[in-house]
């Protein structure tokens, strides 16, 4: 997905954005995550359970989802192969368990250690890279150790809230 730039812009400012779009998202998406681990851990705690916090989480993001996208993906889904509709599948399927398991998590533990664990899912996606996309993307040393580095900030506070 490339970022769409409004027409307000010119063609040579959406050019020097561009490059820095995925740092923007990035941004964006750690700024709604955090805010949904507080509400998340309100919503499964005070206001229905983790099944249905889940259910609704995901039916919400499919539906906002389906308003931005609906269109592009109608088109790409009709294209997809027969291969791909299984990672597809096995995508959503593991999107779905991970977001039932974030609800659970925030029920038992206290949001201050639920985030900062969930946040070392860097280290699955790093090492599935090197394993499965070593033809596509290259693990340097560099990913490596800030990877160590926010293992060692979830232990750190882990620490600091026991």
């Amino acid at each position: 997905m490339s970022l769409k730039v409004p027409s307000a812009y010119s063609s040579r400012t959406a050019g020097k954005l561009k490059p820095y779009a995925g740092y923007f998202c990035g941004l964006a998406a750690a700024a709604i995550y955090g805010g949904m681990a507080v509400l998340g851990k309100k919503i499964a705690t005070d206001l229905a359970s983790p099944l249905i916090a889940t259910s609704f989480s995901l039916l919400f993001g499919l539906l906002i989802t389906a308003v931005l996208f609906g269109r592009n993906a109608v088109k790409d889904g009709a294209r997809a192969t027969k291969s791909s509709w299984i990672y597809i599948l096995a995508s959503g399927g593991a999107s779905a368990f991970g977001v039932s398991c974030w609800y659970l998590a925030l029920v038992e533990a206290p949001v201050v250690i639920v985030a900062p664990i969930v946040a070392v899912y860097p280290l699955v996606t790093i090492i599935l890279t090197a394993i499965f996309l070593k033809n596509i993307e290259k693990v340097t040393p560099k990913t490596i150790s800030g990877a160590a580095l926010v293992v060692t900030g979830v232990i750190l506070v882990g620490l600091g809230t026991a």
